[in-house]
């Protein structure tokens, strides 16, 4: 059972520019966390972190559970799917089941992914191929395989930025409502402060190199803090060049990796 998420005086400096400089909070079980923030603001960058993907270099991510080792489950913004891809929206689910070894399901397997696609309202779409889904669907999807693995903590980075606002509601609903029923800790990354707003427990306001966080009714009446997000100190070319050099480094694994 999922306890506490610890993010401890993080620090994350790239070619000579802090990312992230001294972040440090907490997710407990049961909670929503929104993170906000303008573009280039380090919020991608940190859920690298906590996923492993980016090593910092001071700092550390802990997770207290009772399971022997931690699960984090990941929902991104989008997948590259071909439209013609052949794979059911079944079996794209069942790739997130641990241990993943055989060619086949047990009973157990099956009724776990029947229960996660019922969970997050796709079994209705489990024949059908992953890339003839809309992109609501798509998102329910790839969460339902994001919560195979019964995960402690799950991270959403703007898993709804490219859905209309019916979409985007139902999404983050269903997140909410997954958050209470299965008492785990959640990350979502949105540009919404409407949904932001109404789901989140507390808000975590980053901008470059500092940040703030409280609770939601604290941070949304800050007019000026929030005012940030409109208005960066930073233009979109630096910003674009930063992440895009990032991304690289930990595709070339230059960055270490986990």
């Amino acid at each position: 059972m999922f306890k506490t998420l610890d993010v401890d005086h993080i620090n994350v400096i790239f070619n000579g520019e802090r990312i992230l400089k001294d972040l440090s909070f907490s997710v407990h079980k049961g909670e929503m966390l929104g993170v906000i923030g303008p573009n280039g603001a380090g919020k991608s960058t940190l859920l690298k972190v906590i996923l492993g993907l980016i090593t910092p270099q001071e700092g550390k991510v802990s997770i207290q559970s009772t399971n022997k080792k931690p699960v984090i489950g990941y929902v991104p913004q989008s997948r590259l799917i071909d439209a013609d891809m052949p794979i059911r929206a079944w079996d794209f689910v069942s790739l997130g089941l641990p241990n993943m070894i055989r060619p086949w399901l047990t009973r157990r397997e099956r009724n776990k992914v029947s229960k996660m696609m019922e969970e997050t309202d796709t079994i209705h779409l489990a024949m059908k191929p992953i890339g003839k889904l809309s992109g609501g669907e798509k998102q329910r999807v790839y969460l339902a395989q994001a919560l195979a693995r019964d995960p402690d903590v799950l991270l959403l980075d703007e898993s709804t930025s490219n859905l209309d606002p019916d979409a985007q509601e139902a999404m983050t609903s269903l997140v909410h409502h997954l958050c209470e029923s299965r008492n785990i800790g959640i990350i979502f990354i949105s540009h919404d402060l409407h949904l932001v707003k109404k789901y989140a427990h507390r808000i975590l306001h980053m901008t470059r190199g500092q940040y703030i966080i409280g609770k939601t009714e604290e941070i949304m009446k800050d007019e000026k803090e929030l005012s940030l997000c409109l208005h960066p100190p930073y233009s979109d070319e630096s910003i674009t060049s930063v992440d895009q050099q990032i991304n690289q480094e930990i595709n070339d694994e230059r960055i270490r990796t986990y």
